[in-house]
């Protein structure tokens, strides 16, 4: 595996490969991609999608040569569809909408012609056809829906009230079935929360349980071997308005280690402020917000963005244009976001080890190994862990890097406890791990800090270790999975309800409102004028510059015993100072919530392999 640790007083100079890749066009006679005949130059989705009878959201994104109109012609019936979210209709260039397919009430197929006409052009273009079906249900829905309600009715920890419930197998897909009868009970608050301010779906409940299909998607269960997922390498999104307060730009949280982002040259803390020419404003940057975040493989997007570049004579920082060319493809998906050792050469008085870590993902357990293990080699003194975008995942991945920072002389401690609604009680204890010889922990957190990553702070205090919390309110999820994986026909599928509650070695669990940090960065009220970080978890610069990573920052002047605010500054190549954003730079807006890859929210508790045939 290629080390990728060096020292903070080194300069690693990565070679950025950028590749270009044009953009294709559906046709070569003259259907798409001849703009004479309908001013369509390409089209990005699927120009025939098969959508469940149950009702889909479709979207369309495609290139125009000018101002377009778009309509909805129907095989049989009307208005059983409708156009939302429409944007770049009014000039050239990239644009789209999202087509809501209603759930068919009839048994008969219908078929839906999604077209365009593009001002000055004769010849409309239809850009998607939708063929829904019929009937009263398919036999995988029927099937995994009669799975779920029984086990749930035996395992949920909230089976009492779940019990009550009328359940319809032959009225919802198997993909909504746990939304559709769990969201409205009102005894299972502790599984889901709700949307917090900065999301377009702000006050909206959300729920933890979750189905999904495996099958070709990387199976959660191969636990030694990484996967390989096909995108732009593009992590989660801060997005605000430029200074110029027309712009909406996208600052972006992180990128994956060698994935197209990273080659393209993109990384953390870039802003996006345009995409193919179109510059993001309030009516479109929610759209290029999802492309590229769910962008498939072969997609090429010319990007722009600015980057805070440091300059030497003014000391100081100044925005900076960049273009790039992002082609998507395949890449090994790490939750290793960045990894490095923070020494203090001149007096040898600390060697610290720094860590931005996902999630506890089992497909990539040997990741999390070996830099716990070079962490050790190096016989680092102190550890910084920074969990701020960690949704959880495996229990015990969680449990190895607990006792890895506990030690040997905590091996038979109880890290957790699992109480189920049956009234049992399982214990988990640290067991063995890699003893990196610590004395404390400092753990970077946020509100998207949850499940697992929780779960170590709460292990840890539990044991009496020393644990100091750097950033915002984590999540608060309290409860966690254990996963199945059935199959049905050929096709696998994960399910993971919420089974039980957990608890540390004195039996605190009580965190289902999150954990407070013990240095409050950052206080998620509507005011900036109280935060140290007034755009954490997010920043305008990456990882290893403390002009930006402020609590990093934060956890190394604690480390040294330095007062942050009056202390003397800490080295940090060449810079001088610590620089904040005004006030009046930042106005945020909205963003869109992305969805994790399976595996990587809750607390997950992974069964044998018990595979059934469901037919």
């Amino acid at each position: 595996m290629k080390n990728i640790f060096y020292s903070f007083y080194s300069v690693v100079l990565l070679v950025l490969c950028l590749f270009t890749f044009s953009n294709c066009s559906d046709s070569d006679d003259g259907e798409v991609g001849d703009n004479t005949d309908n001013g369509i130059t390409a089209i990005s989705n699927e120009t025939e999608k098969a959508v469940s009878q149950y009702g889909e959201t479709v979207d369309i994104s495609f290139t125009a040569v000018g101002k377009w109109t778009p309509s909805l012609q129907y095989s049989t019936g009307s208005d059983w569809a409708s156009m939302t979210n429409i944007s770049g209709n009014s000039a050239a260039g990239k644009g789209g909408f999202r087509v809501k397919v209603d759930k068919n009430e009839t048994e008969k197929e219908r078929i839906l012609t999604v077209v365009v006409q593009v001002e000055g052009y004769k010849t409309p273009v239809t850009v998607c056809t939708i063929t829904q079906k019929g009937g009263s249900g398919t036999a995988v829905d029927l099937a995994l829906n009669e799975f779920m309600d029984k086990y749930l009715k035996e395992h949920y920890l909230f089976k009492d009230e779940y019990n009550t419930l009328d359940i319809d197998y032959k009225s919802v897909s198997y993909d909504k079935f746990l939304s559709t009868y769990l969201l409205p009970m009102k005894t299972n608050m502790e599984d889901g929360g709700t949307y917090r301010a900065f999301s377009v779906n702000a006050g909206k409940r959300y729920i933890y349980s979750y189905i999904t299909e495996t099958t070709g998607s990387g199976r959660t269960r191969a636990n030694t071997r990484a996967t390989s997922v096909v995108g732009s390498g593009l992590g989660t999104f801060f997005s605000s308005y430029m200074p110029d307060r027309t712009t909406i730009g996208l600052s972006i949280g992180y990128v994956y280690l060698e994935s197209p982002a990273t080659k393209a040259g993109l990384r953390r803390g870039d802003v996006i402020v345009s995409v193919d020419g179109v510059t993001l404003n309030k009516n479109n940057y929610q759209q290029y917000m999802s492309t590229l975040f769910y962008a498939g493989g072969g997609e090429t997007f010319k990007i722009g963005y600015r980057r805070k570049i440091f300059d030497e004579k003014q000391g100081g920082y100044d925005l900076v244009d960049g273009t790039t060319t992002l082609t998507t493809g395949a890449y090994n998906n790490s939750p290793i976001l960045n990894s490095m050792f923070i020494k203090d050469k001149k007096e040898n008085k600390f060697n610290i080890g720094y860590l931005v870590y996902l999630s506890f993902d089992l497909n990539f357990e040997e990741d999390l190994k070996y830099v716990i293990q070079q962490f050790k080699a190096e016989g680092i003194t102190d550890l910084i862990l920074d969990l701020r975008f960690n949704n959880g995942g495996s229990v015990e991945l969680a449990r190895y890097l607990a006792a890895s920072i506990a030690g040997t002389s905590h091996r038979s401690d109880v890290f957790m406890k699992m109480q189920r609604s049956s009234g049992a009680d399982e214990y988990i204890r640290f067991g063995d791990g890699d003893d990196l010889n610590l004395n404390s922990v400092r753990i970077i957190c946020s509100e998207e800090t949850a499940s697992a990553s929780e779960l170590i702070i709460s292990g840890l205090r539990g044991i009496d270790f020393p644990v100091k919390l750097f950033g915002s309110r984590t999540e608060g999820k309290n409860v966690g999975m254990e996963v199945q994986e059935y199959k049905y026909g050929n096709k696998y599928y994960e399910f993971a309800p919420i089974t039980f509650r957990s608890f540390n070695a004195k039996d605190w669990g009580d965190y289902a409102d999150g954990i407070d940090p013990d240095v409050m960065l950052n206080n998620q009220n509507s005011s900036y004028e109280d935060d140290i970080d007034n755009v954490f978890p997010y920043a305008f610069g990456d990882w290893d510059n403390f002009d930006f990573n402020y609590p990093l920052y934060w956890a190394l002047c604690d480390v040294q015993g330095v007062d942050p605010t009056t202390g003397e500054p800490v080295k940090r190549s060449g810079r001088s100072g610590m620089t904040r954003s005004q006030q009046d730079e930042i106005i945020r807006v909205p963003s869109v919530p992305l969805k994790r890859p399976v595996g990587t929210f809750g607390s997950l508790i992974y069964n044998k392999p018990e595979v059934e045939n469901l037919y």
